[in-house]
């Protein structure tokens, strides 16, 4: 995605923490700092942030998935009935991917493989060890910060306040996280295919279009601005400004989320699992989309244009649409609110 639309994913995931009203405390470090996400949601795709990592290159957080012709054929082969096990229905990916009959019987039946062509690029291997970062900074968290986690840290007395994790950057934190997460629900971030690489056309159009959809109030030139001087009542207010257009944008993705609870990660489940079944099955409607047996995975075709796929077939993309959008909302607060639920009670 591009960056209003990674902003908006970040602060559509707080109103959804807000509705739901199970964890008011991290609503409360997030929400003052709506702002902020124009900044943090795109630091990853950042080239200067990416020194340390895979290079500069767009495609900078993936799990590229392609038939896999190894001696693990067991280890690489997931049923539609263990996908939708391990991802859960409330997903709209999943909900799709039940219904679907172009994916057939022997697709299902077939090893594919997700891997990365640099170290660092890895999805799942991002979001675990943001993650788990993020855990260890929340726990050297500010007084402010410490307020809102139950439970004592009892070494923190011996922590100047020039060392502990300030509001402002934990919310930061948060909202880089938000960017991986979202990355997991971009169907091209998971197809090997040269067909999905930015450069070749599907990918870049695709976030053209919903970089588009989610309009230019979430840029980052027009949503950001220095709050510090604010008093916490101008804030609140600005906040509330800020999710209420982020409300309105996702109706323009047909978004609307399930009265039960967010829901934690599958039982069983670390981060990092969660990640991979959830790659897989972006790989699933990244088949779909460019239908694998039109579009081939051994690349005899290295272009799917958008327009071929889409021009003629706008319901389509409206699902295409709403599928991601949710999902990528829906995920980043059910990862967030995991993380913040196992330092509260760790």
């Amino acid at each position: 995605m591009n960056q209003r639309t990674h902003s908006w994913i970040a602060i559509r995931a707080i109103a959804l923490l807000e509705d739901e009203n199970t964890e008011p405390n991290l609503v409360k470090l997030l929400k003052p700092f709506v702002r902020e996400a124009s900044v943090g949601a795109w630091i990853p795709d950042q080239v200067d942030a990416k020194r340390g990592g895979a290079g500069a290159a767009t495609e900078n957080h993936v799990l590229k998935m392609e038939p896999y012709d190894g001696y693990q054929t067991k280890r690489f082969t997931t049923s539609k009935e263990d996908l939708v096990k391990h991802c859960g229905d409330y997903r709209k990916v999943i909900q799709y991917l039940q219904q679907d009959n172009y994916l057939d019987n022997d697709w299902w039946s077939a090893p594919y493989k997700g891997d990365v062509n640099k170290p660092g690029k890895h999805l799942p291997n991002r979001i675990s060890a943001l993650c788990t970062m993020l855990k260890d900074l929340l726990l050297l968290g500010s007084k402010r910060v410490d307020s809102l986690i139950p439970g004592n840290i009892y070494f923190a007395q011996y922590l100047t306040d020039d060392v502990r994790t300030k509001e402002a950057a934990a919310a930061m934190y948060f909202f880089m996280l938000s960017h991986f997460i979202a990355d997991i629900s971009m169907p091209c971030h998971s197809d090997a295919r040269k067909l999905s690489s930015y450069s070749n056309g599907l990918h870049k159009e695709l976030e053209g279009h919903w970089s588009k959809k989610v309009g230019t109030y979430f840029e980052k030139k027009k949503l950001w601005k220095d709050n510090s001087k604010l008093s916490t009542r101008e804030v609140t207010s600005d906040s509330n400004k800020v999710i209420k257009k982020a409300k309105e944008v996702g109706d323009k993705f047909n978004l609307s989320f399930s009265s039960n609870p967010i829901p934690d990660l599958i039982k069983g489940h670390d981060i990092w699992l969660e990640g991979i079944f959830l790659c897989r099955a972006s790989f699933s409607l990244a088949s779909i989309i460019a239908p694998y047996k039109k579009y081939p995975y051994d690349d005899r075709i290295k272009e799917a244009p958008f327009e071929l796929l889409f021009d003629n077939n706008k319901p389509f993309l409206d699902t295409v649409d709403e599928i991601v959008m949710h999902d990528a909302v829906l995920n980043t607060a059910i990862f967030w609110k995991h993380l913040w639920n196992k330092v509260s009670k760790e």
